[in-house]
């Protein structure tokens, strides 16, 4: 696994450096996202020479979340930073992406910076992008330095942000049309669905991270994809506080629900063989279905709410 260099003097790249090696670039604008409706700016050679050839070439993509939009929006990053999971290669794509994308984009010749939390600066410059994305849940220092090399576009990040999220990438692309068109068709499908089902059953969300278990509130992506498809969450899952919380094995009754979807990856297994997990009524009626865990409950974006209601469908008419 890559290890990004530190974020401090003994790295060997000063602050100094990140800023010749953005006049190197022609100049950098910087770029704070405040809110969903902020519109990315343009200045500089860079940022000039990107829009007389249509929007930025060269793009440094700090989430996976933003590698779904870029692709969806038909843009090749050049650079990404990964968080890796149990359901990615060994280059931290996540399966889904590969399976979306891997006939109609050479996912190979996009370079990982390191982690998303902690890129590797040098190499981030070393692309020499004409924007990167990044969001505002990065550390404020990471930021500063971010904008030194290239102009940044910062997303909110969140599931819950998905659709604002996806109206600031596509403005930074110059493809405003283009998200709205990509947003307006995965709302219509689930509206469509959710019409043409005529119930509101309600679904249970729960996955394993390591030795835990942890059970979702309305935030989750997964969640308001079920609310976009006219689905609803039963009373203990209704929270919208935080994401997620812990679940114990003696707590297995707040899951109760019409539906049940699960990702138990590595060793969390063992939850689907406790007998109060086998006594559900959605276990026993065969309504509880494994799910990926990296559209379901790790990334956020269009592209994995499009993976999401397609597992819901699947599932939820056989």
């Amino acid at each position: 696994m890559f290890t990004p260099a530190p974020n401090n003097a003994s790295s060997g790249f000063s602050r100094q450096r990140f800023l010749g090696g953005a006049l190197a670039l022609g100049g950098a604008t910087v770029l704070s996202a405040c809110g969903t409706s902020t519109a990315p700016s343009t200045s500089g050679s860079a940022s000039r020479s990107a829009s007389a050839s249509g929007g930025p070439q060269r793009v440094v993509a700090l989430s996976t979340g933003h590698l779904d939009y870029c692709l969806a929006l038909g843009i090749v990053p050049v650079g990404l930073a990964v968080a890796v999971s149990e359901a990615t290669d060994s280059r931290g794509i996540p399966d889904y992406i590969k399976q979306r994308f891997g006939d109609r984009h050479d996912l190979d010749s996009i370079q990982v910076v390191g982690q998303r939390m902690s890129p590797d600066l040098e190499k981030v410059a070393g692309l020499k992008p004409d924007l990167i994305l990044s969001n505002k849940r990065a550390d404020k220092g990471l930021t500063e330095k971010l904008t030194g090399i290239a102009r940044t576009v910062q997303t909110n990040g969140g599931s819950e942000q998905f659709k604002a999220d996806l109206k600031i990438v596509a403005e930074a692309f110059g493809k405003a049309a283009d998200g709205e068109r990509l947003l307006a068709d995965y709302e219509g499908r689930a509206h469509a669905w959710g019409q043409k089902r005529g119930t509101s059953d309600t679904i249970s969300l729960v996955r394993g991270k390591g030795d835990q278990y942890l059970y979702f509130g309305t935030l989750a992506l997964a969640s308001i994809v079920g609310a976009d498809a006219g689905l609803t969450r039963p009373p203990a899952q209704q929270f919208s506080d935080t994401a997620s919380r812990p679940l114990s094995l003696e707590q297995v009754g707040l899951l109760e629900a019409d539906w049940l979807f699960y990702s138990f990856p590595g060793g969390s297994g063992d939850f689907a063989e406790a007998p109060l997990w086998k006594k559900l009524p959605a276990v026993v009626e065969g309504r509880a279905f494994p799910v990926d865990v990296d559209p379901w409950f790790l990334n956020a974006s269009t592209v994995a709410a499009d993976r999401v209601l397609a597992d819901m469908q699947r599932f939820m008419s056989a």
